[in-house]
């Protein structure tokens, strides 16, 4: 039967259903206390509202404060989330700014993450060697293109694109642990790149027992940072070497000598040499671990070079007991977080960020983490449930969670004083959703 006409019934209330699930995680965190903690007076729409309207619009991929006026007055909106009344987009706006310009907030957020992980039953992967075991922690900056705006603290970027250097600290699942919004013209040398190193493995030790791997590219190969990492209890790095001004006609001496060969292709006219070398980390005294691979490449595109062209890749790491394969295909497993990046940057669409002052996006890309992490733990419970018909994957992408969950079409239904949430899908979906809601719900 074709569709004759539309109608307006504000009677149903009809949304997506994921966002129960992000209410009661809100609620298992208890973000009502965290906002009473920084709320002053008794406004007529709490800090909490203004907090849960923000997650369940991110949650949806709506990350401007105007996208706020198509759920005003939504009661399954406001029902789902736990919300007493949604602010209008000008309140919205001047309440979370007032948030980020005068209270502590934004150092309150990162351990509510952790609390998640706690209380929501996530798993970690663990590298294990012998009797050792490792969570590993990826830090990472990243480039946040804002051109043709003027927004405090956007400048040019070290890769000449015009906006903010945020970096983030998460585990190997993707789990976010710190996130930390940088003006764009930051150099990842200073006191406060340290600080934030510092900070968020003391917040991947109140959630791991074992040690801690961190992870860094080259814009970290700093003495100063190597030398805090070197001292600091069961914690192990690997980080890309900078050969700054390094001669590669002594790397390749040192891998002809030293090294050994682990590729000879004839046919490619290309040699690829594995080995270990020690430098002393200077004023300690102590000898570090330099992992090397360096390649002699003797053909380009059929044409024979009169002089091999050898490229070098190198890694610093206080990790024995490893090969040197094995550490080089430790450190480039962290190609896998430039993912997570751009399902945060995109998928959440939170690349763009929504205000013209600093510390308000700051607090806005916290709001974003969290949010994210809550993604991650529906995203985590879809990878073990077998019978939703997904095809088989290690991980779901963020988008792939709110295609498949959060948009998951349902209807609120009201009687005998209760709220009942119909969905509308196959048993499998139905049976894995409860499950999760009601573990939710007992957290």
């Amino acid at each position: 039967m074709k569709i004759s006409k539309v109608v307006h019934d504000q009677k149903l209330q009809l949304g997506p259903a994921g966002l129960v699930i992000l209410g009661e995680m809100a609620r298992v965190i208890e973000l009502d206390r965290i906002a009473r903690s920084v709320s002053k007076g008794n406004p007529q729409i709490s800090i909490a509202d203004i907090l849960k309207t923000m997650i369940g619009l991110l949650a949806q991929g709506k990350s401007d404060f105007d996208h706020v006026k198509a759920i005003i007055g939504d009661e399954f909106f406001m029902n789902t989330m736990g919300i007493a009344r949604v602010p209008s987009a000008e309140t919205y706006r001047q309440k979370f700014q007032d948030l980020a310009l005068n209270t502590d907030l934004e150092s309150k957020l990162p351990k509510l993450s952790t609390k998640l992980w706690k209380k929501s039953g996530m798993e970690h992967e663990y590298i294990e060697k012998d009797s050792r075991k490792w969570v590993r922690v990826d830090i990472d900056p990243v480039i946040y293109d804002n051109a043709d705006t003027k927004k405090e603290g956007a400048a040019w970027t070290y890769n000449n694109q015009f906006g903010f250097a945020p970096i983030f600290a998460h585990f190997a699942s993707g789990w976010m642990i710190n996130a930390k919004l940088n003006p764009g013209s930051t150099s990842f040398h200073g006191q406060e790149a340290t600080s934030f190193i510092l900070e968020s493995l003391d917040l991947a030790d109140r959630i791991s027992e074992a040690g801690t791997l961190v992870v860094m590219d080259c814009g970290f190969d700093n003495k100063e940072i190597r030398k805090i990492l070197e001292v600091r209890p069961c914690t192990d790095y690997i980080i890309k070497h900078n050969l700054r001004r390094e001669s590669l006609e002594d790397w390749q001496t040192l891998a002809r000598n030293e090294g050994k060969l682990v590729v000879d292709d004839q046919k490619k006219k290309l040699k690829v040499y594995h080995g270990s070398t020690y430098r002393e980390l200077e004023g300690t005294g102590k000898m570090v671990r330099l992992v090397y691979e360096v390649k002699e490449i003797s053909k380009i595109k059929g044409q024979l070079l009169l002089a091999p062209l050898v490229k070098v890749f190198s890694v610093w790491t206080s990790l024995e007991g490893f090969s040197d394969s094995e550490i080089l295909e430790l450190y480039r497993v962290r190609g896998t977080s430039e993912q997570f990046h751009s399902e945060f940057k995109t998928e959440m669409d939170m690349e763009r960020l929504p205000s013209g002052k600093f510390k308000v996006n700051s607090l806005f890309m916290l709001m974003g983490m969290l949010t994210y992490n809550m993604l991650k733990v529906i995203s985590q419970d879809m990878v073990l449930e077998k019978a939703l018909g997904l095809k088989k994957a290690s991980r779901r992408r963020i988008k792939t969670v709110m295609n498949s969950v959060i948009f998951l079409s349902c209807r609120l239904a009201k009687g005998a004083r209760t709220l009942r949430l119909k969905l509308s899908c196959s048993r499998p979906w139905y049976e894995w959703f409860a499950s999760l809601f009601m573990r939710l719900k007992q957290a």
